[in-house]
This record gives structure tokens, sequence and C-alpha cells, in this order.
């Protein structure tokens, strides 16, 4: 399962969290929508820092508290999709770049494009 976990600690149903889920929608809205966690290649040890192919990496917040780190996740997510074979990608100014680990590229099970 792919994480963010550098955020702001906040309550959630009274509970503390610090950490993000990342998963993806088939758009849809209300109850017909589809939602399917982000798969890891089973390979990749838990903390591994996730990259685009054809991004230089970079290290990351230690904690996004800033509403310009906010911002920046916001318009990052924002261009997040699923490729037409379950892939995750980034895709901006019409270039795609996978999301990939150490053991290969971050998929979905069964949402595509």
């Amino acid at each position: 399962v792919a994480c963010v976990t550098n955020l702001k600690p906040a309550k959630m149903r009274g509970i503390a969290s610090s950490a993000m889920l990342l998963a993806a929608s088939d758009g849809s809205e209300g109850v017909v929508e589809k939602v399917e966690l982000l798969n890891i290649p089973n390979d990749v040890a838990n903390g591994e820092l996730i990259s685009f192919d054809g991004k230089e990496p970079c290290e990351p917040d230690e904690m996004m508290k800033s509403k310009g780190a906010i911002k920046a996740f916001e318009r990052v997510k924002a261009c997040l999709k699923v490729g037409t074979s379950g892939e995750a990608l980034y895709v901006n100014d019409g270039k795609e770049h996978k999301m990939v680990s150490s053991g290969g590229a971050v998929t979905v099970n069964s949402l595509t494009e």
C-alpha cells in the first residue's frame, strides 16, 4: 500500500493521524464510485520513497505543514492518473511519468484510463 507519511498530525473521527493512503478512483461520485488502493510490488521494503520515471528524485519535506507545501501537493494530486495498463501516472504538459519503486511500477488492480 502506498502512503504519504509526512503529514501534519490531525484528528480524524477522534483519532490522531499523520499519514494518508494513496488510492485511485474511477471518477464516479456517490455509492457507484469505485476506489482502489495503489499496489506496491511485494519485494519493496517498507518506507521506500516512490518516484516518477523521467523525473529527478528529491527528498520529501520532513513534514508537510505549511500552506505552500499543501498547495504544492494539491497541484501534484490533480495530475495523478491511471494508465491503460493500470499503472499510476503523473501527467503534466502531455507527458506521462510512471510512479515507480525499486520493484517496478505502482499499479491498481482493475481501474484503467
